[in-house]
């Protein structure tokens, strides 16, 4: 979805994020921060990938109330984590039982690479192979993505992605991150999440537990 607001258009970094939510903290005041609906995650992620700050936000949208957007991140960060923990529980034992137990959850960030586990989960040294290999991709294209995060940031295009032409504005140096057609670093199969930010369309729906389906036709 592209963002109707005016801004920037690149996403904000781990930093970027870190201070949105500090300001969403101040500007919720006493409310209580516990309800948001799906408007509220699509508000608050359109926010995040277009690079606005929650003051900028409410300029341009004043209808918006900082305490849903701040429970709406609370929410999902809390359930990026579980799942996060799930992979690396998978990674480290590296068993069938740990893979039965964990997968499910783990699948909410990483759905290909659980899904072609699971298609060798009862055959025990073939799963430990497998899950070591899978271990060390996700490793390092969260360490390139991570890296192509920093070269955004500064303006810069790292030469270790394939990138067909110069991006010369700040929108086309955001698309490297994510676009709507699935084809920026942050939906990488193998990359895994390390903040609300960098979810997709896909790996929210998951974490919510909403229709794969219908988010694919919405994202």
């Amino acid at each position: 979805m592209a963002s109707p607001w005016t801004g920037r258009q690149v996403p904000c970094n781990a930093a970027e994020e870190e201070a949105f939510v500090e300001e969403l903290e101040v500007l919720s005041g006493d409310h209580d921060v516990d309800e948001f609906e799906r408007r509220d995650v699509t508000v608050l992620i359109t926010a995040l990938r277009g690079g606005l700050m929650p003051n900028e936000l409410l300029r341009q949208a004043p209808g918006v109330k900082p305490h849903r957007l701040l429970a709406a991140h609370r929410e999902l960060e809390g359930r990026r984590l579980i799942a996060e923990h799930a992979w690396r529980t998978i990674a480290v034992d590296a068993s069938p039982l740990a893979f039965e137990t964990f997968a499910a959850t783990a699948a909410e960030l990483l759905p290909a690479v659980i899904s072609q586990l699971a298609t060798i989960m009862h055959d025990e040294h073939r799963l430990q192979a497998a899950i070591e290999d899978a271990a060390e991709q996700v490793s390092r294209t969260s360490r390139r993505v991570l890296m192509l995060e920093r070269r955004v940031a500064d303006g810069g295009v790292p030469t270790a992605f394939d990138v067909d032409e110069d991006p010369t504005s700040t929108r086309q140096l955001g698309t490297l991150l994510y676009d709507v057609h699935g084809t920026g670093a942050w939906s990488h199969p193998m990359f895994l999440p390390p903040r609300v930010g960098t979810l997709v369309p896909l790996r929210i729906a998951a974490l919510l537990g909403e229709d794969i389906t219908a988010a694919r036709r919405a994202s």
